[in-house]
């Protein structure tokens, strides 16, 4: 078989191989994700300390005044109400993003070496934030942005009523792009904590997606068959529920729950930072870097 040609056993074998590197390395992984959302709570504790003070020295009253004043200019300028929304919205993923981006630099170190360790998250949080939020601000651009403002307007052009067909088909559209794009750009964080600049990284994500899309998208594909049908149960169960609301009380519901809570958690757990590590290793295996024995493919020997 040629080097280059994408089957399903090399799809397989990737999230397989992920998945075991994930589960060798779970305990890393818990204490990372703590660490890290211990970490943004306690920033966005710092950042909300200004309005908190503002809260308390003022009354009610005032907060009443401001409200109805807030409203009446909402309504008359809601472009700029949408203005001021996107602006909180960019550093807030972008702020996510850097953590995500410091997850990616300890599945590097599993793919090269196995193994990994929770401080090694905190490392690349600490030594590459500058980049890993640059990284962030543009992905949330070209991945977010565009699909709250296309949203955003034709609700506002509807006079926010939205027909249902017009939201099918929006829902339908941002499913699209956000599939393109994410594959366009699924190699960029592979591609920063391998040392690449954020400008080269993307330059090389759209290439390595471009010119090798049975395996990239290949992988995004798996990827998204995978957690729907880990999650089917319950999206089954949520349609049915949806059009007739009294299955809600079925014992059927109490299964269905307890199932989605253990996926939810597996999710957390293991399968994500097997996505995680499954984009790492195949951003190795096309650009040549160093992949551990134990994350390559079986090959049997004739």
């Amino acid at each position: 078989m040629n080097d280059n040609e994408t089957t399903f056993n090399t799809i397989f074998e990737d999230l397989k191989t992920s998945l075991r590197l994930a589960k060798n390395n779970l305990l890393s992984y818990l204490l990372a994700n703590l660490g890290m959302a211990l970490l943004l709570g306690v920033i966005f504790a710092v950042v909300s300390i200004p309005i908190i003070s503002i809260v308390l020295l003022t009354g009610p009253h005032d907060w009443a005044v401001i409200g109805q004043i807030m409203t009446e200019w909402a309504q008359n300028n809601p472009w700029a109400i949408g203005g001021v929304g996107l602006l909180f919205l960019i550093p807030i993923a972008s702020l996510f993003l850097i953590v995500v981006g410091s997850i990616f630099g300890m599945s590097k170190e599993v793919v090269e070496t196995g193994e990994t360790k929770a401080e090694s998250a905190f490392s690349w949080f600490r030594h590459n934030f500058l980049t890993f939020a640059g990284t962030g601000v543009i992905l949330t651009l070209i991945i977010i942005i565009p699909q709250v403002v296309v949203g955003g307007a034709i609700s506002l052009a509807m006079n926010y009523q939205v027909p249902l067909l017009v939201s099918q088909i929006l829902s339908v559209a941002s499913f699209v792009y956000t599939f393109i794009t994410v594959g366009l750009f699924a190699m960029v964080f592979p591609a920063v904590v391998n040392g690449k600049g954020v400008q080269e990284a993307f330059k090389e994500s759209f290439s390595l997606a471009t010119n090798r899309f049975d395996r990239v998208f290949g992988l995004i594909t798996a990827i998204f068959v995978f957690f729907v049908l880990l999650f089917s149960p319950a999206i089954v169960w949520g349609l049915l529920v949806g059009s007739n609301p009294a299955m809600a009380l079925n014992p059927a519901s109490i299964a269905v729950g307890i199932y989605s809570a253990i996926a939810g958690i597996l999710t957390l757990l293991l399968f994500l930072p097997m996505m995680i590590i499954s984009f790492v290793k195949v951003y190795h295996e096309l650009t040549g870097g160093e992949v551990f024995e134990g994350a390559k493919p079986d090959i049997p020997m004739v």
